[in-house]
């Protein structure tokens, strides 16, 4: 990948990321999205950024809900399975 297609790319998920701190979007409208409507930003993004960019959410209980659902802390959101997606969701609804 060329340098200026991974500072676009960086700057997609940084983009990502305000959206959901702002309220814009939650992280439960990406994780539902299917394989092929993501961008490839929002497949790179890696889950703990898109965790920790909720206002509700820290650093800590982000950690915790990916140790609770499995979730490796260097996992993308492309690389999630459907049953990671599932607990996911669940852990963030309650």
């Amino acid at each position: 990948m060329s340098p200026t297609l991974l500072t676009e790319l960086r700057q997609d998920i940084a983009e990502i990321c305000q959206q959901i701190a702002a309220g814009e979007r939650s992280c439960q409208s990406l994780f539902s999205l299917q394989a092929n409507e993501r961008t490839a930003a929002e497949s790179y993004v890696y889950v703990v950024k898109v965790l920790e960019s909720d206002p509700r959410i820290g650093k800590v209980q982000a950690r915790r809900i990916m140790q609770d659902c499995h979730i490796d802390e260097r996992c993308n959101v492309g690389s999630l399975t459907s049953a990671q997606i599932s607990s996911l969701k669940v852990a963030l609804e309650s």
